[in-house]
């Protein structure tokens, strides 16, 4: 019975949503028939309850994972405790920041109030200057102005900014620096010249880098630079079109599979454990 319901909970989403993308051809699935087109934003917002749901429990499996490793001090437990203190510093960050938005919001909407009183002050009264028609406010709208003009000398750091900028980022470059400088190795210490695809596949590499990095043209003196760019942009193109296209039949195998209820792994996981 679970793994008739797992099934119906992946084909019925699948199905329906594919019978949206058909309906602009098929009248009797349009707006002339079915008009399911009408119905798809209340399916996406029911789709969208049901991933905040699964993100949720993946937060909880994951607190309950790390908290396990802090109490039992398992091996590397210092790992779990920075896990448990990047995320709730990051969280209170953007929850101050979400607060401080919401005043800037009011003060901003407060002060452009009552800046559109004082145009209307001086397109009622000419003869009024800017400061006569700022010193004609009520007391509230002087008090909203000044209220706008202090948080925004005060509202400088903003820690949604300072995490994505100072944090995020550098660790972005440092992890992709070190993959990128472990792949290089791993290859440079698995790759064989063996066959005629391999020659080739080594000069285009040694073409690519002696072309592209300043040292290398440098050393070459930029006569490989044409040949680097010729080989990024025509050469790599096609065989990212066709890496795409691979995918692409891949990606529907796998969607076809998960609908006829032939991944085991899915619908039955427990039995997909060795």
């Amino acid at each position: 019975m679970r793994r008739r319901l797992t099934w119906l909970a992946i084909i019925l989403p699948a199905a329906y949503f594919l019978l949206v993308f058909l309906s602009e051809g098929i009248p009797v699935l349009g707006r002339r028939g079915l008009n399911l087109p009408v119905t798809e934003p209340y399916v996406s917002r029911g789709i969208v309850v049901v991933i905040a749901l699964a993100v949720g429990l993946g937060m909880i499996n994951l607190f309950a994972q790390h908290a396990g490793n802090v109490i039992r001090r398992r091996k590397e437990w210092g790992y779990s405790v920075a896990v448990f203190v990047s995320f709730f510093a990051v969280a209170a960050g953007l929850l101050w920041q979400y607060h401080g938005d919401a005043l800037r919001r009011d003060a901003v909407d407060a002060g452009t109030a009552a800046l559109r009183h004082v145009e209307t002050l001086r397109q009622t009264h000419p003869q009024f200057s800017r400061a006569q028609a700022l010193a004609a406010l009520p007391p509230e709208g002087r008090a909203a102005l000044d209220r706008w003009q202090a948080f925004e000398d005060s509202y400088r750091f903003q820690p949604g900014e300072f995490y994505v900028n100072h944090l995020r980022r550098p660790l972005e470059a440092t992890v992709m620096a070190l993959l990128g400088f472990y792949i290089t190795y791993a290859a440079y210490r698995a790759f064989r010249i063996r066959s005629l695809e391999a020659s080739v596949m080594m000069l285009s590499a040694a073409v690519v880098i002696l072309g592209s990095d300043s040292l290398g043209g440098w050393v070459t003196g930029g006569r490989l630079v044409g040949w680097a760019d010729f080989d990024n942009r025509i050469l790599n193109s096609g065989m990212q079109r066709g890496l795409l296209v691979g995918i692409g039949v891949a990606t529907i195998a796998a969607c076809l599979r998960m609908m006829l209820g032939l991944e085991r792994g899915i619908l039955e996981p427990g039995k997909s454990e060795p």
